[in-house]
């Protein structure tokens, strides 16, 4: 078989990637070990970031109808609420989606799946990857299909994507260190029905000495998953049953539950571990294969959808000619840190709500309340928070691919994400994200109005340009004369000028030039 990329996992990261590439019309093959998508719920919420790329592929909708809006995230302690935060619209004027969505897993694969098969593609179920080698050029994989085990398959690629989990076979195979830890504690996570007295919107974190436990409401009336760590007493028992834990999650919450059915139950051990190179050679780790960390902060479904956001428009440009091996190397140089950060950030929350050291313990109980009663309510932390949590954040400012050349004072900078402003489009008010679904570079003209003359004819069908007013939004972010934003795919600003010219522009693409 031959193809440009070999997709290694069929899991949210992998048809991710596949259903970029299939925007790029890039040539792959997908390949799982399962028979199908997962069916259990697992990572529960998606990010303001990752609906944008939803919005940028037109399914956003789907996510929006089938998903659940939490609008309050509540502390409590021996049955008592301590502090609470209004979630409901914390992102209002930062972006098209300002609200906690959840959305479970198995759904966002379900999305990415039936999103795939409308391109015309499909994953190899049932086929697992056996061995691979590489040279300068290729990727060599041998694949087995189980409903045809007499057959002996090759693939020859231009690329290999590892998006196969925690427990990567290309991880392994690469020899790759996996460096972390495994935490002391044990966790374990059920999907419920749920009766009780509590909103269907609100999210629930209760803490006490001996375990956390926390209480997420999934779409449909009172579907819940729980979540928590085990305490002490049941260090050694390995086949606990969630029979054994319904006494320990009534002890920890203190609230009149009634439990009326168990959908799907887990035990598991968390991890905190990260490779130090995400690529070699012709090999890209991406998601879990390359990143794991503690739940806390929904972060890590999403990161991987980023992951692929962020490489496959690269690989596409490489393959297409417009690129060279230079531009893929970017990946490594962007995702990396924010791997590294969000281990640090997933491992201090999941220390301190977790934590049985008495001084922690003093701390989460008797103080922590207050303080989050104080900060809760100020608004500018809320919306600094959701920031942060719905990963619209961060920032590629120090890649080599982020370039800028004014003189004007702006908040914003290139390798920042897009701003998010407001703009009439087709007679009413709605943001610019709307103007960058294309699978391309778009050069936003601000207060100017600018044609394909722009544009150096080779890169042409690369770019699409769009004519912005400099309105109220515009000036607020400190734009007072005509200024070009180049958009990368990923909407993220690549080039920030006061002029533009196609010399410019065929200057910036030159970077991507070279091995």
């Amino acid at each position: 078989m031959h193809t440009q990329v070999i997709i290694i996992g069929a899991g949210p990261t992998g048809l991710m990637a596949a259903c970029q590439l299939a925007r790029f019309n890039i040539d792959f093959i997908i390949i799982d070990t399962k028979p199908a998508p997962t069916h259990e719920s697992r990572a529960m919420l998606v990010t303001a970031r990752s609906m944008e790329i939803y919005q940028q592929m037109g399914i956003v909708d789907t996510v929006q109808e089938q998903g659940n809006v939490i609008s309050k995230f509540a502390i409590y302690m021996k049955g008592r609420e301590k502090a609470i935060l209004q979630t409901a619209e914390a992102g209002y004027g930062l972006t098209d989606f300002p609200n906690l969505q959840a959305f479970e897993q198995f759904k966002n694969e379900e999305l990415l799946y039936e999103q795939l098969k409308a391109t015309g593609h499909d994953v190899l179920w049932r086929t697992s990857l056996v061995s691979f080698e590489q040279d300068e050029d290729l990727v060599f994989a041998n694949i087995y299909d189980k409903s045809d085990p007499f057959r002996k398959i090759v693939v020859k690629a231009s690329y290999l994507l590892a998006c196969d989990g925690a427990s990567s076979v290309v991880r392994q195979h690469l020899g790759l260190d996996f460096a972390g830890g495994t935490y002391q504690n044990k966790f374990f996570v059920a999907d419920v029905q749920l009766n009780w007295q509590q909103p269907l919107n609100k999210l629930i974190a209760s803490l006490s000495r001996s375990n956390f436990c926390a209480f997420f409401p999934m779409y449909g009336d009172n579907n819940y998953r729980i979540l928590g760590t085990l305490p002490e007493s049941f260090a050694g028992i390995d086949d606990v049953s969630f029979d054994d834990l319904k006494d320990v999650i009534a002890e920890n919450i203190k609230l009149p539950l009634n439990i009326k059915k168990l959908n799907w139950f887990s035990v598991y051990k968390l991890h905190h571990r990260c490779v130090d190179r995400f690529r070699v050679n012709r090999c890209f780790l991406l998601g879990d294969a390359a990143h794991i960390h503690s739940p806390a902060g929904g972060q890590g479904m999403n990161t991987g959808l980023q992951d692929a956001h962020n490489l496959a428009w690269k690989l596409a440009f490489v393959i297409q000619g417009i690129a060279g091996e230079k531009l893929t190397d970017t990946y490594h140089t962007e995702r990396y840190p924010f791997a590294q950060w969000l281990l640090k950030f997933t491992d201090n929350i999941f220390a301190f709500m977790t934590g049985r050291n008495w001084l922690i313990y003093l701390v989460r109980t008797y103080i922590m309340p207050h303080v989050l009663r104080l900060v809760l309510s100020k608004k500018w932390i809320t919306r600094r928070m959701f920031r942060v949590l719905s990963q619209i954040w961060y920032s590629y400012r120090k890649s080599p691919l982020s370039r800028q050349f004014i003189k004007q004072n702006l908040k914003f900078s290139a390798g920042d994400r897009c701003p998010y402003v407001m703009t009439e489009i087709e007679g009413k008010s709605q943001s610019i994200y709307h103007l960058l679904t294309e699978a391309k570079f778009h050069l936003l003209c601000i207060g100017t109005k600018s044609d394909d003359s722009q544009v150096p004819d080779h890169l042409l069908p690369f770019i699409k340009i769009v004519n912005l007013p400099i309105n109220e939004d515009w000036q607020k972010l400190g734009v007072k004369t005509g200024l070009y934003l180049l958009v990368r795919p990923d909407n993220y600003i690549g080039l920030l000028s006061d002029e533009m010219s196609p010399a410019l522009i065929s200057g910036y693409f030159e970077t991507f030039k070279g091995n």
